[in-house]
Order: C-alpha cells, then structure tokens, then sequence
C-alpha cells in the first residue's frame, strides 16, 4: 500500500502561477491534508491514504491484515484461523484444494497447509486377497565383462571420435590397432562434448579401441544387443552392475536384463556383444563387451593319491581369452579316521578314553555313545576309603572315624565302615571316535579305558579309580534260550583252573511264555544258604543261613531276581524284609519262591571281583525243568569291547580343488588334468557358469498369494473398496473435523492411525556416511532369496514419501542390498540373495 503523503504533493500539483500569486492558498491545501492525513483524537482521518489503497483492496497479500475475518468467512470458513500456514497463501491456494476434493493429493496438501506434516493415505481394498491376480515375472539376463569399450574404424583424414559417455583424465584406455596410446602426447580428451581428439588421424582400416574404465550399465538400456557369434538379439529393458560378487570373488559383472519377447536366437557363452548407442546429438556410437563366462567349480571325481595342497591343476581347452587357474585346496592325511565296533562289551561310559595298545602306533579316541538302558547293569557300586587317613588309628580305639553312618572299631564290620561309590551311566559301546592318529594302518589293537570315578579323602586330596580294575563279571550273553526255565533261577560260575575270580553271582531275569531265557541279570555275591520266600509276605526262611552274622538290619539283599532290605533278624534262620516280596514266574508253585540263592550287596561289588579277561568263567543253570539253553560270559565291567580303527583314503587324496582365477570368455567346458603330480590318477571336472540365464520366477506383487501376511479376505467394514486410512504424526482429534467437512468423500468411511518416525545414524564411517532412515515394523529374509517380507511394515507408503525407492540401499541386521522392486505394503525385492536367515529385524534405508 501507499505511504506517500499528499500534503507533500501539494506545491508540485497547483499551477505555477497559483504558487507564485496565491502562496496563502497553497497552504491552506497543504495544511488540510496534512489533517486528514493526521490522527484525530482515537480516529484515523487519513482518508486520502485508504482512498488511494482501494487498489490493492483486491490483492490478498495486501489485505489479508484487515479482511482475514471476510477472507476466510467467504472463502475459508472451515479452516482453523490457529493454522499454521501463512492466512495469505491460504487464501490464494483454497481453490485447487477444493478442486481435487477426495483426492489422495488433497490430504497431503492439506496436512501441508495446517500442520506443516505429511500424511499417509492408504486403502485397504488393496490388501483385499484377490484371486489370479498376482503378478509374476521371470526375469532373463545377460552378464557381461565390465570391461566395456567403444570400436571405430579410421578412415585416414578423421581425427575425432565420441565417446559413449562423459569421462576425465584417467578414466580411458586407447588403443590404436591394440597399441595403447599415451593421453596428451597422441590424443586429448574433450570432457564437456565428449570426445577424443588424436593428434593424427589415425589410418585408413586401423581399428580405433577406447575401454572405459567406469562404464555406466544404464546407457545400454533399451538398446538392441547382438552377439556377434551367434547372431543372436534382444533388446535390453535395464542394465546394472552387480554389487555382490560370487562366492569365488571373481568379478562383479553387468547385468542386462533381457527382454524376452524381442530375443531371437540363442547367446552363447564366450562371444562379443555389440550395441548400437545414439547419442543426444544423432551420433551413431558401437559398443562392444565381451560375455562374462567363467568356470565356477570344479568337482573331484576320482581322489587319487599322494597329491599336495598347492599342487597346480591344469586347464585345457575351453575357448577362453584368458584361462583360468586352480590348485589343490585340500587332501587326505590318510591317517585312521573311523572306529568300528566288533563286540561293544560292557560297563563303559561316554568320554572313556581308547588307545592303542601297540607302539609306535599312535591313535587316541573316546566312547561317544553307550546304550544304557541295556539289560547289563548301568550302575556300578563299590566301597572306598582311602586308608591314608587312618595310618595313626589304633585297632583298639573305640572311634576309627570313619565317615560312615556307625561308630566304628573292632567289631565292626569292614563293609559297614566303607563309603559306598556308585558310577552311572553305564553300558556298552554304541559309538566312537578318533581324536587323534598318526597312522593309516588298519588296526584291532585299540583299548578302552573302563569307567573313571573319584575319591576324595578326609585331608582334600582326590584320587581316580577304573572300575575295569576290579575285574568284575559285566556281561553274560544268551545265546539259546532254551525252555521251561523260571525268572530267578541260578547261575553258577566255575573258574578255568589258574584262575582267581570269586563273588560273581547271577539269576536269570526275565523269561518268555515258553520259558526260553531273555536275560540274565548279574547281581551281589551270595551269602550262606537258601531261602523260601512267599508272594506279598515280607517273611525270609532260611535253610543252612547265618543271617545273625552275615546279615545286618538296612542291607540290601536280592532273592529270586528281587530286591529289598533287613528289617530285622529273628535269628540264623529267621529274617524280615522292609517290603512285602512280589514274586514273578515261580516253578510249579505261584505263591513261592523255594531254595533261592540270597544276594548280599555288603559283600562286594556286584559281578565279583579278580576274573581274568583272557579266560573268562564257564557258567550252568540250577533249574527245575528248564533244558537246552546256551549262555556265557563275554565280558567284564569296563572291558570285553573289540573295536577296529581304520582309514577311509590313502594319504594324499584330493579332498577339494580351488579355483584361483575364473577365465574370461570360455565357450565350452575345458579340461580338468591332475596327472602332472601326485600318482597322477585324480580326475575332476568343471563347472561353467552361463552368460544367460533365466532366473527363479518371482511375484511383482502379493494380490493372489494366500500365505502373504499383508493380505486379507473382503470385510464388511475395513478392507472393502470404500474405506481409507489417514496415518500421520498429527493426532486425529486435530484434523477430524475439517477433513469430515472438507475433503471426506461420500459414502467413504474412514480410519485413522498415529504413527512414529525414527531416524538414526549408523555408527560404523566405513560403512555409512549418511543419515539413515529405519522403515516403521520389523522385516524377515530367507537364506538364498531375493525378497523382503515385513510385518506392520510401510513400503508403499515410504515409496510415494520418497524414503524408500526403487535402487535404495537398504540394511537388514549385517547385509545390504539394492531394492530391485515394491511389491506392497509388506514385500519388496532385492537384486541379489541374502546369505543367511534373518527374522524380526529393523529395515533401515541408507541414504
């Protein structure tokens, strides 16, 4: 508006010869403007002023200040006057708002105008499963060599040439008929028009070669190719560098994405590719790149012998440009690897150590495996006490202190004064393992450690004991049943002569209907006499017994196969159990058991004591019926195994060969040949890997799968056609009303969400230069696929707020890959596999 004074205009705008006769006049003029441009009083007067603003009455920026009320009441009556847009800009931009009513356009522009915020507008309906309506592509790419170059033929008088794209110093090589040329002594580079100028023109017929030393893969998008070996072509929808290299770390190609509707013919590998490229001014430009195919493995058919790690392999033929290299990665120490087990013994724990027993052999291993639940004992009690700590004892003391439940002396019983050492887990081999080996003879001459416990004595010192060392009877196998014979009938052992063992004793356990034998339990030496015992009575009758002097009150005993305690002693013939006896199979009688063997587990460990494993005991059967059984003992406690160490491979086998170097531009698979080294009969071949190939399909988008998470059958409220939600950092009692009255559209129902954003900065330099921007939800990958799946995820939504895009770098906990597509709110694709499984972690974008 104007701040021109018309009191001061006065002089100039009156006639001169008014000015010059009438001076009075003049000021009398000027004195009255000067009073209607002056306040009067609380009033105004400046009316000359307000008549000449009338003018800008029309321009909102000029009179928002004094018609804000009439501005808005005409034009803006729903808008809240606390909005944080400038009122002016209100004005002015109300129409197009009002235009693009219900437009996903017009709620962002109106979060912009009130709240300086973005919001999200997403529709449900398309999360709604729709059936065959997904998307599916199979994509099909051509890998080339980085490499790229530019050919021209000389004519002998032209002296420019352009370039497929712009370059510096440095960033080509020139090759004049295959002479590379030196940069400003035979040609310079005109960066800005993209050009190489050669001092001299280069020769009717040379050949003209510029490589690049940082070719852009996009320029050869939508571009013919054609191989110049097989004639094949196909147009190019996108070229891109591959970002994570093979797991040889040969190269990291381009890769064009072929078109598969215009390809013609088949590309071959080993071939050069040409490309037609039109520069911006018309130029015709031939782009030549050789295909990259490499050899990818080499596979070991036949391992040989005597071969080296280092030792070079040879590759023939093939086609290649450059030939690729290898070598042997791994061989055989050819010492023994395995252990087999002939006979598994008994009473052998997980760990025990085996050794060989024959010197200068060295092979050391370890029980992996025994079968507890065998029908030889799992448990294995003795008495220990280390007598070191009784040396100043005096038989007549009346207290040995022993640690055991009694007073100890004289008269007591040495059993009673013993602490009792129980070892579990026993039973025989089932499995083994070398641990070490310096040998790759194949050898039976392996020993294995019984089962190790511990004793530790009052003063703290501890001691390590093998039960193989009590030579007790562990295992007697059947190897004819026999029939007729009853569960607790005895077994007696008969000692070969020269032989010492004493204390083993033995029933049978259990019995088939026939009575043939199942198993025979061993079990605690015998005291003196028989016993009768009868079904649910806990009374004992002995016959020739010594129950007051071989038996106390709290031993266990065993009779007919049955365990229990001494309640108490009657007299020599007379005893009590703790617990009523129940009685299995009995001969002839089912409610008695008669002339049955007593076990005394005070007398010693189980299975007795001193047997010689070199000439195990005979054994019989005392039984009333039973007839034409056949059992023996075959080991004792910690011993009777017979294991066998042998080596799979001769020394010097090849394991694995180790491709050093790829090639460039084979044709067809080479030769592998071993038979320069070693013995010379190791054979292996190779793998080639394709130029082009046709990738695992994929869908584009998740309409019509059933498993994805994000879909959802049609609702009757929320996923329907007719429905949206408003996500935004604004809380929907802010915007309700106006976005009802303004922009709702009818017969639409709408939701609302209130959303967080977090941005965070990667604290790893090397890795991450930039802020980066973590996508709201969690996300899961599989190992060796190229897609995203996410949970309560955005993509979308970040797609159109441009956080999130087609060639963004994302991470997923350690990996980092380029997005190749959105497919939904909960899937996106990327352009190459991820290396491992990865679930529930945070997207986060790298920008």
């Amino acid at each position: 508006m104007s701040d021109l004074k018309t009191s001061l205009l006065i002089n100039r705008q009156v006639p001169e010869y008014v000015r010059e006769d009438y001076p009075l006049f003049i000021s009398f003029l000027e004195a009255y403007y000067e009073f209607l441009e002056n306040k009067q009083g609380s009033q105004k007067n400046d009316l000359t002023k307000k008549a000449k603003d009338l003018r800008y009455l029309p321009d909102v920026d000029a009179s928002i200040d004094e018609f804000e009320d009439s501005f808005f009441n005409n034009f803006a009556s729903l808008f809240p006057r606390d909005a944080r847009v400038d009122k002016s800009f209100l004005i002015k931009n109300v129409l197009p708002l009002y235009l693009s009513k219900g437009s996903q356009e017009s709620f962002k522009f109106l979060f912009r105008l009130l709240f300086d915020s973005e919001v999200d507008v997403v529709l449900p309906k398309n999360n709604v499963l729709r059936a065959s309506d997904g998307n599916w592509t199979i994509d099909n790419i051509l890998r080339i060599e980085t490499d790229v170059r530019s050919v021209y033929t000389g004519d002998g008088t032209n002296q420019t040439f352009r370039l497929a794209q712009t370059v510096g110093t440095g960033e080509i090589d020139v090759y004049l008929d295959d002479v590379l040329q030196t940069e400003n002594v035979d040609y310079s580079i005109r960066k800005e028009t993209r050009k190489v100028i050669f001092n001299t023109a280069p020769t009717l017929n040379s050949v003209v070669q510029i490589n690049y030393d940082n070719f852009d893969p996009s320029i050869l998008n939508n571009r013919k190719a054609t191989g110049l070996t097989s004639g094949a072509t196909a147009l190019i929808e996108s070229g891109v560098p591959r970002i994570i290299t093979d797991r040889l770390n040969f190269g990291l190609p381009f890769e064009l994405f072929i078109n598969n509707k215009t390809l013609i013919g088949e590309f071959v590998n080993g071939e050069i590719i040409r490309f037609d490229v039109v520069d911006s001014d018309g130029n015709l430009i031939v782009i030549e790149a050789d295909t990259f195919s490499i050899l990818t493995k080499i596979n070991v058919i036949n391992s040989g012998a005597s071969y080296n790690v280092g030792d070079p392999v040879s590759i023939l033929g093939g086609g290649a440009s450059v030939p690729a290299t290898a070598e042997v990665e791994s061989v055989t120490d050819g010492f023994t690897s395995r252990i087999v087990i002939n006979s598994s013994g008994a009473g052998f724990k997980v760990a025990s150590l085996i050794q060989s027993n024959v010197s200068p052999v060295v092979i050391t291993g370890s029980v992996d495996g025994v079968n507890t639940s065998h029908y030889t004992a799992n448990t294995y009690t003795v008495t220990e006490d280390v007598i070191l700590d009784y040396k100043d004892v005096v038989i007549s003391d009346a207290d040995y202190g022993f640690p055991g439940a009694f007073t100890e002396n004289v008269n007591t019983r040495i059993v009673d004064a013993l602490s009792p050492v129980t070892v579990t887990d026993l039973g025989p081999i089932t499995n083994a393992i070398i641990l070490f080996a310096n040998t790759s003879t194949n050898t039976s001459n392996l020993d294995t450690q019984g089962a190790i416990y511990q004793v530790t004595s009052n003063g703290g010192s501890t001691f390590l004991y093998d039960i193989k060392d009590f030579q007790s009877i562990g295992r007697i196998d059947v190897n004819d049943g026999g029939v007729s014979y009853n569960v607790g009938e005895e077994i007696v052992f008969t000692n070969p002569v020269g032989t010492y063992g004493v204390g083993a004793a033995a029933a049978i356990s259990s019995v088939a209907a026939n009575g043939m034998i199942q198993t025979i339990q061993i079990q605690a030496p015998r005291i003196t006499g028989t016993a009768n015992i009868a079904n649910n009575n806990a009374y004992i009758q002995g016959t020739g017994t010594a129950f007051t002097s071989e038996l106390q009150v709290g031993d266990k005993i065993i009779i007919s196969s049955i365990d229990n305690y001494i309640l108490s002693i009657v007299n020599d013939t007379v005893a009590i159990a703790n617990n009523d006896w129940r009685l299995q199979s009995i001969a002839l009688d089912t409610n008695y058991a008669n002339n049955r063997n007593i076990g005394s587990y005070a007398l010693g460990p189980v299975g007795g004591v001193n047997y010689d494993v070199a000439s195990l005991p005979t054994v019989s059967i005392i039984t009333e019926n039973g007839s034409d059984a056949d059992i023996e003992v075959t080991s004792l406690m910690g011993d009777g195994e017979n294991l066998s160490a042998f080596a799979d491979a001769d020394p010097g086998s090849v394991l694995s060969i180790k491709l050093t170097s790829g090639g460039i531009g084979y044709e067809f698979i080479p030769q592998v040949d071993l038979s320069n080294y070693g013995d010379g009969n190791a054979t292996a071949n190779a793998d080639l890997g394709n130029s082009y190939a046709t990738l695992p399909g994929r869908w584009l988008t998740s309409d019509s799968i059933i498993s994805s998470s994000e879909r959802k059958l049609a609702g009757s409220n929320y996923y329907i056609d007719y429905s949206y939600v408003t996500s935004s950092l604004v809380e929907f009692s802010k915007y309700k009303n106006v976005l009802k009255q303004l922009l709702h559209p009818s017969g639409f129902v709408n939701y609302a969400t209130f959303r967080k954003e977090m941005e965070t900065n990667l604290g790893d330099p090397s890795t991450v230069s930039s802020t980066s921007t973590s996508i709201p939800g969690t996300v899961s990958v599989s190992n060796g696929s190229i897609f995203v799946t996410g949970v309560s995820t955005r993509f979308n939504v970040s797609n159109s707020l441009g956080i999130l895009t087609v060639g963004s770098n994302i991470a997923i906990y350690d990996q980092i890959r380029t997005v190749d597509s959105i497919i939904s709110n909960s899937n996106i694709s990327v352009t190459s596999a991820f290396s491992s499984n990865i679930t529930a972690q945070t997207l986060i974008v790298l920008t």
